[in-house]
């Protein structure tokens, strides 16, 4: 109750009706007086986080402790009590995930330990011989001296064999596993003194070493030309291979006959298809960052998006007794599953950064003992759940659990891996 003053005129305000008491009958409007201070706006707020805090806490107590029994409240009737269902699902999955968000960086999930090898450009390597050829002419040290002409021999031969295969204006990069395959094509085709080092070698050995080296290269150049074949991305039959850009498809397209140009659909799959393409071949490692960032965002979608189809499956197992419960009942069992998953999901979450924050050994040990009865809890959740909300016996219940589990787990993954499919095409 606002300590505000009451009005002493007998009319609501927000409807015109004529009040009986403090509170309208017709919209439950509080009969005060208009005019507030800055005061009772910070003590009407602070009240209303209070009340909202007291009743998602005690809401919690219920929805933990006693599967089923807030469903169950709710079906009865009993509401005023505890947390709206759809405001309690919306908090819990927003702090659930800003969590989740926050302690896993999406781009996490495709960063490596080790340093990349970005590559060289011919013109980076023609620059690093030159260091060499500079080096080597200030270098009095014998030993050191030996290994700069090494590594200039090295750059030679790599650099000779770029220009014989993709010419002298070529700005493609060049990874040291590129570069260590141009040198071995560059022993077995042009070093002369790589060929008479092996001229003193038998028949035999000669053919065995040319062969590994020839097939070397060859498997390479076949395995280059297949990555960049299958690198293509294809949805579902579609693909853009002979489409370096969006306007080169629909120019393509725009020359057939109208009965064979693409449909709506497919043009806007081809579309995507060819962005993605684009820029997958623009730089590969961002590209896989940004797919692992979209599938990490869905998964609030998917959830969304599963829980009217879990109420679904629960209609059809308890079809029987569909007098007793509506689908709506059913939607709202649901959502307090989902709330508890939440909830205890997050909470083992924290305390696993907890132990690692810590760090000390018998503090993990403790640690991992409380998120292993947490995960068990989470595990059995749903039967003690379906056990206090259907009140079926235990062996109904034990089967229509694992049939729940089943049907949820397809329709999840069929869910998930749709949302996939539009991440990778929607970069």
């Amino acid at each position: 109750m606002s300590h505000l003053k009451e009005r002493k005129e007998k009319n609501c305000l927000n409807c015109q009706a004529t009040l009986y008491g403090r509170y309208c009958h017709v919209c439950g409007q509080e009969n005060l007086e208009p005019k507030e201070t800055v005061w009772h706006l910070v003590t009407h707020f602070f009240n209303d986080i209070t009340h909202f805090d007291g009743k998602f806490f005690s809401t919690v107590k219920y929805l933990l402790r006693k599967p089923g029994f807030l469903s169950a409240e709710y079906m009865a009737g009993r509401r005023a009590s505890y947390l709206n269902p759809i405001r309690m699902y919306v908090f819990t999955s927003a702090i659930f995930f800003l969590l989740l968000f926050a302690m896993k960086d999406p781009k996490d999930m495709v960063n490596s330990s080790s340093t990349p090898d970005k590559g060289e450009t011919l013109a980076e390597l023609k620059h690093d011989r030159a260091d060499l050829k500079k080096e080597l002419a200030g270098d009095d040290d014998y030993g050191d001296s030996v290994s700069t002409r090494g590594s200039i021999a090295k750059l030679d031969m790599e650099l000779a064999a770029i220009k014989e295969i993709y010419g002298d204006t070529t700005t493609r990069t060049f990874t040291s596993k590129d570069q260590g395959l141009l040198l071995v094509r560059s022993i077995g085709d042009s070093l002369p003194e790589a060929k008479e080092l092996l001229s003193e070698l038998p028949k035999k050995a000669q053919d065995k070493i040319y062969g590994n080296i020839h097939r070397i290269a060859k498997k390479s150049e076949d395995t280059s030309k297949a990555a960049n074949d299958d690198s293509r991305m294809s949805f579902f039959g579609l693909n853009s291979d002979h489409y370096p850009s969006q306007e080169a498809y629909d120019s393509a397209q725009n020359k057939l006959p109208g009965d064979l140009r693409d449909g709506w659909l497919e043009r806007v799959t081809m579309h995507k298809i060819i962005a993605a393409n684009v820029e997958f071949d623009r730089d590969r490692k961002a590209y896989f960052s940004h797919v692992a960032e979209n599938i990490m965002h869905s998964i609030p979608k998917v959830l969304f998006v599963s829980l009217p189809l879990f109420a679904l499956i629960l209609n059809i197992l308890y079809f029987r007794r569909k007098k007793q419960f509506f689908y709506v009942d059913h939607g709202i069992f649901a959502i307090h599953l989902y709330c508890a998953t939440f909830i205890l999901t997050m909470t083992s979450l924290l305390l696993y950064k907890l132990g690692n924050l810590v760090g000390l050994g018998w503090f993990k040990v403790v640690i991992g003992l409380l998120i292993f009865g947490l995960c068990l809890w989470t595990v059995i959740y749903l039967y003690r759940a379906m056990r206090g909300f259907y009140r079926q016996g235990r062996f109904k219940t034990f089967i229509k659990y694992f049939l729940i589990c089943w049907l949820a787990f397809i329709v999840n993954s069929i869910i998930f891996v749709i949302f996939i499919l539009l991440s990778v095409v929607s970069v």
